[in-house]
């Protein structure tokens, strides 16, 4: 039981730094705030998967094919760049059809996610076209903040 306390607290910790450090820019957004505190006793929270059991992203996920955001707040962007016009920002879970793998300006990852200069291509979100949700044919956004 104190095992699970100690992972629900460290989860917690990297869930509210995904936003990236404050240093640099992040394609991800800062301003998603901190998960509230959970309640109740330790004997009610849902199991929780060991450290070695959470997904980390890769540095780069497959050109044409599915890849899902690990972190909450990733940034879609009209060009793979951070400061790129900032389209919308996605949530951990949500899937992504990526058309390519692309190079483009540097980012720096917070505490979820890993830094690099990969960017996904994307043209489909949540099974949507792109150009039907945003007027564009294509999205960017950082690939590794996807698995």
């Amino acid at each position: 039981m104190r095992r699970r306390m100690v992972l629900v607290g460290v989860l917690a910790m990297a869930l509210s730094a995904c936003g990236g450090s404050s240093g640099s820019p992040s394609p991800s957004a800062s301003d998603a705030g901190s998960p509230a505190a959970a309640s109740g006793s330790p004997s009610t929270l849902p199991a929780s998967p060991a450290a070695s059991e959470v997904a980390s992203p890769s540095a780069a996920p497959p050109a044409d094919g599915t890849s899902t955001a690990v972190c909450d707040g990733i940034s879609l962007r009209k060009s793979p760049s951070s400061s790129g016009a900032k389209v919308r920002a996605i949530n951990s879970g949500t899937s992504v059809h990526v058309a390519a793998t692309v190079s483009g300006t540097a980012y720096t990852a917070g505490a979820c996610g890993t830094s690099g200069s990969e960017w996904l291509k994307i043209d489909k979100v949540g099974g949507k076209t792109a150009k039907s949700l945003y007027g564009v044919t294509y999205v960017y956004a950082a690939a590794g903040f996807f698995q």
